[in-house]
Parts: C-alpha cells; structure tokens; sequence
C-alpha cells in the first residue's frame, strides 16, 4: 500500500511541477528588451525632463510666451515634442501647442545644473494662431461622445 501511495504522491508532484513551469513568469521576462547599462550621473550634455517640464519658454524678442507642461515621448524613448502652455491665469483658458524637441533651445541656469528657460523662433502669436495639442486620452474620449 505504501508504494501506492508514493507512487500517486510522485505522479501528483511531477504534473505540477509541470504546471507551474508553465506558470513561471521568468519565460515572459523572455520578451522585455534587456538593459545592460545602468548610468550613474546626468552628463553635461543632458537634461533632466523634471527641470524642461515647468521651464519658462520665452520667443527669440524676449518675450515670455508660456511654460512648459509635459513632453511627448515616442517609443524608442525620445522625446519628440514639449508641450507649451500659453496665456491663461491661475491655469485657467490657456492654450497648450506643442513643439518639437529640435525647435526648442534650450538654456541652462548659471550653475549648468538646471534649465533656466526655452527659446523658441515662434512668437506668443504664432502659437496662438497655432492647432491646440490634443493628447491621446482627448482624442478617446471625443470618439466616445
């Protein structure tokens, strides 16, 4: 009887082991891109994207035309676009445009630490005149209506 019963506890422990190597999430870490680089500072010729986001844009005259609120990232991970917030008070009937990355220069504080401002060729009326950006989840949620 006891050989019976190993045998059936050996059987029972053989298909689930089985089951659970099918379970085994280590065969989907299989399919996320592998990273061998884990950089330990910021060099000097980068920009952290928490110092663009808030930055003041300001035109080629000096005039102050918004501030930077979020940036558009494509899936490789650049950024492809800043998006301008521009006009409004308190946040309110503001206006926000995008602009790509490559038409923006960007400025850095005193101290190289930080951004100090983004210049852009446009003016304040250039972006007024320009389409408003609609983010994706905007864009969903007019299709809905």
């Amino acid at each position: 009887m006891v050989p019976r019963h190993i045998f059936a506890a050996a059987a029972t422990l053989a298909m689930l082991g089985s089951a659970l190597a099918q379970d085994n999430p280590a065969s989907s870490a299989s399919q996320l891109p592998a990273t061998g680089a884990y950089p330990v500072r910021q060099d000097s010729s980068q920009w952290l994207g928490s110092n663009l986001i808030g930055a003041k844009v300001l035109s080629a005259s000096n005039e102050t035309i918004g501030h930077v609120t979020n940036l558009v990232v494509n899936e490789n991970g650049a950024v492809e676009a800043a998006v301008v917030s521009i006009g409004g008070f308190f946040g309110l009937h503001h206006k926000d445009v995008a602009v790509t990355f490559k038409s923006m220069i960007i400025a850095r504080n005193k101290t190289g630490d930080a951004i100090d401002h983004v210049t852009l060729a446009a003016t304040k009326k250039d972006l007024l005149q320009a389409a408003s950006f609609q983010p994706l989840t905007s864009q969903n949620a007019a299709l809905k209506r």
